[in-house]
């Protein structure tokens, strides 16, 4: 299954820690970030540029890999104890679901 466009960019801004978005491009991983910011302080997107650093991240491991959702083919982005992220192939938005939707693609 081909398709997955997503790619892992840890996006620091002054006086905070990095965090790590999923985006197609290092400007959609800023602009997610932007808007996470703007729920804590409200500033221009130029204002946010100056404050804020972007660099590739690390992917967690099975990062992209082929899952089943529902039926439905997707790819795994993360997961914690209670949903799994994912997207669909060829998508750039990302979804959650619970662990029971979720199943492995037999290699």
């Amino acid at each position: 299954m081909t398709g997955f466009l997503l790619k892992r960019y840890d996006v620091s801004v002054a006086g905070f820690p990095a965090h790590g978005y999923d985006a197609h491009s290092p400007a959609g991983a800023r602009v997610k970030a932007w808007h996470a910011y703007c729920s804590y302080r409200h500033c221009s997107f130029k204002e946010f540029m100056t404050i804020s650093k972007i660099r590739r991240g690390v992917d967690p491991e099975g990062y992209g890999r082929p899952i089943l959702v529902s039926g439905r083919e997707a790819f795994w982005v993360g997961s914690d104890s209670q949903y799994v992220k994912f997207v669909r192939p060829v998508e750039k938005q990302t979804f959650i679901s619970h662990p029971l939707d979720v199943q492995e693609i037999a290699a």
